[in-house]
């Protein structure tokens, strides 16, 4: 591809032609199945570069195993089976409840959790750790998420025999590990429902409804990059803080649970010409953070019941946000995901961006529980193989 729209992350027609090895009429067809996103950039379309490559890869399923298996880890075909969560025709479902209308029905935080992991919604949540005031120690991450890991540290450090038990007493821990990392989010009320805690420790009560709809929609989503990364730990036998801290550490990753931060520049930027900003970014070549998921092509389930919120409760400070949809909408068939939503609260609520993706790492720590709790019925060792492209091996 050449010229001012090179894009690594977008073909051209006859580039993505020439990968599936089809016509332009299959190509298009595949658009208005939703198996293939596209972008207007300028006056032409292009397609996206993942979404081609796991077409590629499920069309040479019939040359053989090899192709399935290496495009599997690439949004590709499953590769392991769970009871947990499923995606379905752009709905989310926990152990096959929608939470989209659970949650507007009402559902906490504690009700999903006990729901993932199978325990009694009766079992008593034990009192949070005393909250450490921690400098910064510029690792990199989001202030939030490195203090969650020494929390985790700490937390595993204070527990004598963390290998297994009844599955009660696995519960057990696991909610002690949950409390212990919204401990790190500052100091609060040791009481009430765990969404309450955190809405008084982040400064403000009357965010509760916030906190609980980020928490209960960011439980679990399936094999993403963290949840692979726990269960990888979990089948070689890592315990509970061993297997989470492997999941929150993945979650690191700017193209994963620290993207809010790179949501938020990308409003700045937008903030008084958002076409402006939108056309350049894509012309650069830079994807949009915030927009677009490989699982629903109609949008993101749980971004409306964001948004909803963040309008209801500070509106005003959304504008710059609601610009930047409109302009990507505009200019891309893209529509906002979980990831923008979160900034919208962050927004909403007055709370640093980073702090989108500390509700995100806590709410989904609940998954990562359940998906090594689960990982530990299986007696396989999670070992994928390589296929080697590198120089012919000589003796």
């Amino acid at each position: 591809m050449t010229g001012r729209f090179d894009n690594p992350h977008l073909l051209t027609a006859a580039e993505a032609c020439a990968r599936l090895e089809v016509k332009r009429e299959t190509l298009y067809s595949y658009v208005s199945r939703h198996r293939l996103r596209t972008v207007k950039v300028g006056r032409e379309r292009r397609y996206d570069a993942e979404d081609i490559e796991r077409l590629a890869v499920m069309s040479a399923a019939r040359r053989g195993h090899a192709a399935v298996a290496g495009g599997a880890l690439r949004w590709g075909e499953p590769v392991l089976d769970s009871a947990l969560t499923a995606v379905v025709d752009g709905r989310l479902y926990y152990r096959g409840r929608e939470v989209v209308p659970w949650l507007r029905a009402g559902a906490r935080f504690e009700d999903v959790v006990a729901h993932l992991w199978g325990a009694s919604p009766d079992d008593p949540w034990p009192s949070a750790p005393p909250h450490r005031r921690r400098a910064h120690t510029g690792s990199g991450w989001p202030a939030p998420l490195a203090r969650m890991a020494r929390a985790l540290l700490d937390q595993a450090e204070r527990d004598a025999q963390p290998h297994g038990g009844s599955p009660s007493r696995e519960h057990a821990r696991g909610r002690g590990l949950i409390q212990a990392l919204a401990a790190t989010l500052g100091p609060g009320p040791r009481g009430d429902h765990l969404a309450a805690q955190v809405a008084h420790r982040l400064g403000d009560g009357d965010t509760t409804p916030l906190v609980e709809a980020a928490l209960v929609l960011c439980a679990d989503h399936e094999l993403n990059v963290s949840t692979f990364a726990v269960r990888v730990a979990a089948s070689a036998g890592a315990d509970l803080y061993g297997a989470v801290g492997a999941g929150l550490f993945a979650f690191t990753g700017p193209k994963h649970g620290a993207s809010t931060l790179r949501i938020d520049a990308l409003v700045a930027q937008s903030k008084s010409l958002p076409d402006r900003a939108v056309a350049s970014r894509l012309a650069r070549g830079e994807d949009l953070p915030g927009f677009g998921h490989p699982l629903y092509p109609d949008g993101d389930p749980r971004t409306p019941p964001l948004l909803e919120l963040a309008r209801r409760f500070g509106g005003r400070r959304l504008r710059g946000i609601d610009r930047l949809i409109d302009a990507v909408e505009r200019a891309t068939d893209q529509r906002p995901n979980l990831d923008l939503g979160l900034l919208a609260l962050c927004r909403a609520a007055d709370w640093p961006a980073e702090i989108g993706s500390a509700l995100f790492a806590l709410g989904r720590s609940a998954g990562w529980v359940a998906h090594a709790l689960e990982q530990r019925n299986s007696p396989a060792l999670l070992r994928p193989r390589a296929r080697y492209v590198g120089p012919p091996p000589t003796s």
